[in-house]
This record gives C-alpha cells, structure tokens and sequence, in this order.
C-alpha cells in the first residue's frame, strides 16, 4: 500500500529536549519504550505459556486412553495447519487493511480471548463432561468410557485450535507496527528470554504433575492467557495507517484480489524457495509430540524429561542475551543457512540409540544435560533469527501478505506431516510389537527433513548472494517497474581473519582429539579383555580417525591459502566460510565431543560390550559429516567477494555502497557478484 503519512525518523533529539524514538506514527521516550516492551512481552509470556502447557499435556492424556499415534499426530500436528490454511491468509489480508480506533491488530486479539479462554476451561474440564455424557447420553453409551474420553477431547482440541488460530495468525504483526526498528533485534532477544522463563517455570516445577494435575494446570494457563492478552489490549497503542486507497480497495476484493495474492506471492522463484525452507523445517519438527515417548523408552521419568527441558530453557535465557547481537552483524539468513547445515550432523549421532541403552542417571546428565546446554546457544540462534529472516527477505509493503503465503504452504504440508508422521510411529510398533523401541527411530524424520531443509536454504542463500547480498540485496517485487523493493540495509561485519584462523584451530583440535583419547581408552578394552571391542577399535576406529585428521588437514590448508590469496589482492580458489556461526558450531562440536568422550567411559563402566564400538564409529560419521559441512560451506561462498576483515559498522564506506541497487545476476545464483566497487582490506 502507498503511504501517505510522512516517515519519521528513528530516533530524534533536540538540544534540551528528551530523546525520543519513532515507529511510524507512534513516538517514544525511553520511558514509554520501556512500558511498551514490558506489555508486549507481557502479553507474549501468557500467549506462549499457553501454547507450551497445552501441547505437553494432551499427548500424555490421549496416550493414557489408549489413543493411536496417528490420532495423536493428526490431533496434536495437523489441526492447527488446516485451519491455518484457510483461516490464517483471510485474517492476515484483513488485519493488514483493517482501520479501527483501536488500530488493525488488537481487535483480533481480543475477539481471540473469550474463545481461548472457554476453550482451555473446555480441556482442563474433559473427563467430567465426559463421564458425565457417558452416563446420560445414549449414543456416549455404545462407546467405551475410554473411547467416550478421546472423542470428547478431540472435539475439545478442534476448538481450542480453532481459537488459538485467530490470534497466532496476526500475533507476530504487532511487533512490527509498534517496536521501532533499531531495537527489532534486541526485542527479539528478550522475547526469546521470556520463553526461556516459560520453558523453565513450567518444565521444573510443573511438567511433573501433568498426568496427575492436569486439571489445575489448564485453569491456571487459561485465567493467565485471559490477564495477560486483556492488559496488552488495554495498554498497548498502535498508530496511524495510511487509508487505503480506492485502488487498493478494489484490488484486494473478491475474484481480483485473489489473483493479485497468488501473483505477487507465487511468481517468484526466490519467494518459493524460501517458503520450501519454511515447509521443510515444519516437516521436521512434526516429531515434537512424540518426543516424550523417547525419552521414557530410554528410561527417563517425567520429573528427569522436565528438568532437562526445564534447564535447557534456562541456558537458552543466557544463549538469547549474547545471540541477539550477532544476528544483524552477520545477517539472518547466513545464521539459518550455517545452522541447517550444521543441524545435520548433530542430528545424525541419534542413530546410537538404536544400538546402546545407557543408565538413566548416566544418559539424563551427559546427553540430556550437557549436551541438551551446549545445544542450547546451537538452537537459540537459528530461532532467534528466523523473525528477522522474514523481515530481511520479504518486501516491508506486503510483509503480511507474504507471511500468509507462506502459512498456506507450511501448514499444508504440516496437516500431512501430522498424519504420516502417526503412521511412522504406528508402522515401526507395529513392528517391534508394541514396543516402545519404535520411538528411537525419531532421528529417521528428523535427520530426513534437515538434509532437504539444508538443500533447500542453501538454494536460497545462493539466489540472496546473486540478488546483492549483503550490500545490495533488495527483496524482488514482481508488481513494481524496477523489480524490487527498496530496502534499508544494516551494518554488516564480514570475515574477519583471527576470528577464522580461532574456528579452524578449533576444528583440528576436535579431530586431533578424536584420536587421542582412542589410545588410553583401547588399552583399556585390551586391559578389561573386550576383544571385540579392542579389535574394532586397533584396526579399524584408530586407522579411519587418521584418514579423517589429514583429509582436514588439507581443507585447513586450503582455506589458509585462499585467505592469503585474498589478503594479497587476489581472488579465492574455493568459498571462504564467514567466521561467525562457524566459529560457534566449531565449539559446540568440541564440547560434545566431551560429552560423547563421557558416554563411552559410562558404556564402558556399565558393561555395555559393542555399545563402546557404536560410539567408537559415531564418532567417526560425526568428524566426517563436519568436513562435509566445511565443503558445503565453501561451495555456496564460492564466486563472492568476501570482503576480508571489513566491518560496516565502523567503515565509512558501508554508507556510499548500502543503498545501491541490487547486480544484475541471474536470480538462481549461477552468476557471481564480483563486488568490484568494495575493495579487499586486510
């Protein structure tokens, strides 16, 4: 839409006045900013317990009815999508036109809060309205009590999706039209610190009682939603918008409206392969209700689940602080394409649980533990980075439309992501004749859809790299004369050299080390007399560890070398890996490599004879996924100037060459932006 109203600037002072800070219309001192911020997080808090009590509880009801896998995926995953499909579009294409008093996103947010509330009254309620219909409804009588439950719940669910949907469709618009831009990223931080908070509280102090409280839990997350969203109506204020225009009016009704949709949204490649990102991490995670099943098949109780999920939400609250910083420096879609391909091969080590079954106590405390805190800063990041991945990639006019356009596709393949991933799980028991083995099997999902999520951002990140990238990119826009959308560009820091020379450090130690404690620990299995193990280990685990040590070796070297040729001037051979997420997996690697060091000894220790040898070749695949990651990493740098050691928030130069219009590159990346005008600093 075309505004009308004057922009104003971000932040202005004038001598003797107090600074103020800029939104659109809607102007802040520090006071009120810190009001503002307060009440929206506020509001998040109560709107995320919400969607984190209800999910946890429901699969362990339904699954104590005696409700399938499939009735619990299709119940608990693709509810919400179908009615996102269809409901999430209509309401983000109104709210974006809206024009009340009270602004164009709260009248959703508090038409949602009567249904949410009645619908989680509704839950916490179930086994009463279900006895009691049980006992005076004919119909109820021909089932089973148990089946007279589920379908009751079911019915519940449907509404409590239903409702929740209004709201999660436009939720994340406010933040957008009222937090000045210059503080997005630091919003975003404290956003997510307040989850950590959440996951915390809920996971340490209350997820223990979800079987026998779930009652009392639900009414208590239902008068919290109906506070918090209620005082967030109340106290948060939107500005003004421009009218639309009668254009506008007529382009977005009936018939012509739906063709100006899906052409705008649809007719670009670029558009495409990110919203395919967006499905594929969907399909992935659609694992999540399942996860609890896992975990208790490896010999966890709920008080153990909940304390590490507890623990890892608060390291995620120090992981979001020290993340928040990084994201615009080294931009959203370069962390979220470093961290999908690094996703695979800390995903890949679940295969051992197929093989090893550790203590309780030994795998709560070095896997679930000290591998759920390194992980922590791993997933904090790339989720942090993923709201401002959307407003960095997508046109700030249409940036509802295109949201919209991409819940379509995700919650699409989400409804049928419910169902197959219930029928996985019904097929593998089925299988393994009820045994609740079949739940280790959830890395075959998982590992699957990262390995098409990765392909597919690195797709995109190639196409973003021919559009501009980080100087000159400009979201495409089908619909204006020039082809794309104007866009302010941030600070951007770029490779910087001692910071890589640190990652690569890092990575040889991690394979030097791989070797080094196969010494003691072989003498060990010959000492004990696990000659199986002793064998694996002397003529096959030691010598594969040596191959791998020189093949990284070479890639160093190789990465030096290009280094130097681009500090003398010249251009690289290969693509040169930035050093900021590298650098973070890089120690997260090592510091699970510890961790898995641990586990051995515990296999060892338990009398785990083979389990050792599984760990031995986990490792193995793990140090040979990592240098496939780095090969990966340097193939979707190649061709691009790595402009060494520059730093767009220091240099003045950033300011002449930021708001230039995007080379005229293919857009699938096939041509290279030499970045002539940016000279190479050392």
């Amino acid at each position: 839409m075309q505004s009308s109203l004057p922009e104003a600037p971000a932040a202005s002072k004038v001598a003797g006045e107090v600074k103020t800070f800029h939104c659109g219309t809607l102007v802040y001192t520090q006071a009120g900013l810190v009001a503002l911020f307060g009440f929206l997080l506020w509001g998040d808090f109560c709107c995320m317990m919400m969607q984190t009590v209800i999910p946890s509880i429901l699969p362990l009801k339904l699954k104590a009815l005696g409700a399938s896998n499939v009735l619990i995926g299709v119940l608990l995953t693709s509810i919400f999508p179908i009615f996102g499909v269809f409901i999430s579009p209509y309401l983000s294409f109104k709210s974006d036109y809206l024009r009340t008093r009270w602004g164009r996103r709260i009248p959703f947010f508090a038409l949602s809060i009567p249904f949410v509330f009645i619908s989680i009254m509704l839950l916490a309620f179930s086994d009463d309205i279900s006895a009691f219909l049980y006992r005076s409804s004919s119909l109820m009588a021909m089932l089973s009590p148990a089946s007279a439950a589920i379908l009751v719940i079911a019915v519940f669910v449907v509404s409590f999706q239903f409702a929740d949907v209004m709201i999660m469709s436009v939720f994340q618009y406010i933040f957008n039209d009222t937090v000045p831009v210059m503080f997005i990223g630091r919003f975003m931080g404290l956003m997510r610190i307040v989850g950590g908070i959440i996951g915390f509280l809920y996971n340490y102090f209350i997820f223990k009682y979800a079987e026998t409280n779930s009652k009392e839990i639900f009414i208590c997350t239902a008068f919290i939603y109906l506070i918090g969203i209620g005082m967030m109506c109340l106290f948060v204020k939107e500005g003004k918008y421009p009218p639309v225009t009668e254009k506008e009016k007529n382009n977005s009704r009936g018939w012509a409206g739906f063709k100006t949709y899906f052409r705008e949204t649809y007719s670009c490649k670029f558009y495409w392969t990110k919203f395919i990102y967006s499905t594929t991490s969907a399909m992935a995670w659609a694992v999540g209700p399942f996860y609890v099943f896992y975990y208790k098949d490896l010999g966890l109780s709920l008080e153990y689940i909940g304390k590490a999920a507890a623990v890892g939400s608060a390291a995620a609250i120090a992981a979001a602080y020290f993340s928040s910083i990084f994201i615009d420096r080294w931009h959203p879609l370069r962390i979220m394409t470093y961290s999908s391909i690094f996703a695979v091969v800390f995903s890949a080590a679940g295969w051992v649980w197929l093989f090893v079954t550790l203590s309780p106590d030994a795998f709560f405390w070095l896997s679930m533990m000290f591998g759920g805190l390194i992980g922590a800063f791993h997933t904090t990041l790339a989720a942090l980075a993923s709201m401002p991945f959307n407003i960095r990639l997508q046109p700030k006019s249409r940036y509802g439309q295109f949201c919209s356009a991409e819940s379509i596709l995700r919650n699409g393949c989400t409804i049928a992501a419910g169902f197959l991933v219930g029928l996985f799980f019904d097929s593998l028991m089925w299988l393994f004749h009820g045994s609740g083995y079949a739940y280790r099997f959830i890395f075959v999902w998982v590992l699957f859809w990262l390995i098409v999520s990765a392909a597919v951002i690195g797709s995109l990140y190639r196409q973003w790299h021919a559009l501009g990238g980080d100087f000159h990119f400009h979201p495409p826009a089908p619909w204006s004369e020039t082809g794309f959308e104007e866009m302010e560009q941030a600070p951007y820091v770029s490779i910087q050299t001692r910071w890589l020379s640190y990652a690569l450090v890092v990575f040889r130690l991690l394979m030097l080390l791989s070797i080094i404690y196969l010494i003691p620990l072989t003498y060990w299995l010959w000492h004990i007399g696990w000659s199986f193990d002793f064998k694996w280990h002397l003529f096959a685990i030691i010598p594969v560890s040596i191959v791998i040590y020189g093949v990284w070796s070479f890639i160093e070297r190789s990465i030096r070398a290009d280094v130097a040729r681009c500090l003398a001037g010249e251009k690289p051979l290969d693509g040169i890996p930035h050093h900021g997420v590298f650098l973070l997996k890089a120690c997260a690697l090592l510091l699970i490599f510890f961790a898995w060091t641990g586990m051995t000894i515990m296999a060892v220790r338990g009398g785990l004879q083979g389990g050792v040898m599984v760990f031995g070749i986990g490792n193995l695949i793990t140090n040979a996924l990592v240098i496939g990651a780095v090969l990966v990493l340097r193939r979707l740098e190649r061709g691009y100037d790595p402009m060494l050691n520059y730093d767009g928030r220091k240099e003045e130069y950033a300011a002449v060459v930021i708001n230039k219009p995007p080379p005229a590159n293919n857009e699938d990346g096939a041509g290279n932006d030499d970045g002539g005008e940016l000279p190479v600093t050392a």
